[in-house]
């Protein structure tokens, strides 16, 4: 029986995509790269979820596991024609008990705080949360605003249950010994298929404040992060926009009135009101003591709303864009935000700075023109150039976006050949034919486009 049979026989005639529509999964976030999918499968629970994959297992076909496509890195885009398991489908609430909740890979991260209990709350929180799925989440390890005080979604995940190469199921959790669990928590499926996970839940705080501040220049306002964790401050959340940022922003529907000033910061306090009193007191001073200014606002909403629509609000000026998540020191923040617009004058390119600043974890915004390679050649070149000045400085290659085909020449360079026999080693062990999602994360594949060639081989 063709394949394409087997898995309709499985599925159902509906949930099987191959004719142009399976075009749709050509790309995903990252649009500068286009794939050609053989075919979509769709399994709608577990069961069928298992039998697909076993069935691929077998037959020896490569393929891609994806949640809803808004990976940043080309993590789910099929380079080298693999079939494509979209586990969107499996979005149910299993249980919820404690302060835990276990769910499907496919429910939308938004789904899970609006699962839970009044008083509790989910706090991985990346942009695209709305629409972005816990499996990918995983995959990525992703954070969002809150991962200052929360941590990213690693700190989140308390089990999963996962398919294996051999066709096994097993359930993973923490132990005090060689755990596989936190080996898949940014793997990107390329050690095995997620299909449930125990997620934490933390209680709602007392009291949660936001401040905002205007800055005349990045530098300022960098140096105002580094002096609020220096005063012993934590925020809830730490977030910056420079001036490109805001300007974009401001032309879009997620305008909020923001001002044309050089940066903003946007800070969000929580815990019992005596202690978010005490540390309001001490940003103010902060704020003060490097040139900001309290920015008063008739709806905080709009400006965090603002922040969240940053990056769709960049389709005001151009069709496409590249994004960056490396991560810096916070104390290297000045520094590295000046390079940036440095970077930007030489390469001759628009660069728009919106980021997790009380993290480091910068986010450099790149606009191209798809029709032109020239103009994705130069947006390219100057990502690696911040790339670069990340890892300088003491950076990693990425804080949440995962690897994907993006960024895997960094890979080497940030870890070294030793550190990248030990991850191929992983890798071979619980992938040992190398059919989940091929070429990413440790690459391994010939660049077949002139683009790929760019993002994977230096100049």
């Amino acid at each position: 029986m063709r394949l394409e049979e087997h898995l309709r026989k499985i599925v159902g005639e509906p949930w099987v995509i191959s004719g142009k529509e399976r075009k749709l999964y050509a790309y995903d976030g990252f649009t500068a790269v286009e794939g050609d999918p053989e075919l979509v499968v769709l399994p709608g629970n577990e069961e069928e979820a298992v039998k697909v994959i076993r069935l691929l297992l077998e037959r020896g076909v490569k393929f891609i596991v994806r949640g809803s496509g808004t990976s940043l890195s080309g993590a789910t885009v099929p380079v080298g024609g693999e079939v494509i398991v979209g586990l969107s489908r499996l979005n149910r609430v299993y249980s919820l008990e404690g302060y835990e909740m276990e769910v499907g890979p496919g429910i939308a991260n938004v789904m899970v705080t609006k699962n839970a209990p009044p008083h509790l709350f989910y706090a991985p929180d990346p942009s695209s949360y709305v629409v972005s799925s816990i499996g990918g989440n995983i995959s990525h390890d992703s954070g969002g605003v809150h991962v200052v005080k929360y941590g990213t979604t690693f700190n989140s995940v308390i089990s999963l249950r996962v398919v294996l190469s051999n066709g096994e199921v097993e359930d993973l959790s923490y132990g005090p010994f060689l755990s596989a669990l936190p080996i898949f928590v940014g793997s990107e499926g390329t050690l095995g298929i997620i299909l449930r996970v125990r997620l934490r839940l933390y209680p709602r705080p007392k009291t949660r404040r936001s401040l905002f501040a205007v800055f005349p220049d990045v530098r300022s306002a960098g140096e105002a992060v580094v002096g609020i964790f220096k005063r012993g401050v934590i925020p809830s959340a730490l977030e910056m926009m420079d001036r490109n940022s805001i300007k974009v922003v401001e032309m879009s529907r997620y305008r909020a009135g923001i001002p044309d000033v050089g940066a903003l910061l946007l800070i969000e306090l929580d815990g019992d009101e005596e202690e978010v009193e005490e540390q309001e007191e001490i940003v103010n001073g902060v704020l003060t003591d490097t040139g900001g200014a309290r920015l008063s606002v008739a709806d905080e909403g709009k400006v965090w709303n603002a922040r969240k629509g940053a990056f769709p609000a960049m389709g005001v000026i151009s069709p496409a864009y590249l994004t960056l998540d490396c991560n810096v020191p916070r104390r290297a923040l000045p520094e590295v935000l000046e390079e940036v617009s440095r970077i930007a004058k030489r390469r001759g390119v628009f660069i728009a700075n919106v980021f997790h600043a009380g993290d480091g974890n910068l986010h450099p915004l790149i606009p191209y023109d798809p029709s032109s390679p020239e103009s994705l050649f130069r947006a390219i070149q100057a990502s690696n150039e911040i790339v670069k000045e990340a890892l300088r400085v003491g950076g990693v290659p990425s804080g949440e976006h995962g690897i994907g085909i993006e960024k895997v020449k960094f890979m080497g360079l940030y870890h070294g050949e030793a550190e990248m026999r030990v991850m191929r080693r992983i890798k071979d062990s619980f992938d040992p034919r190398g059919l989940m999602n091929p070429c990413k994360l440790l690459g391994g594949c010939e660049p077949k486009t002139e683009v790929t060639r760019w993002l994977w081989e230096w100049d």
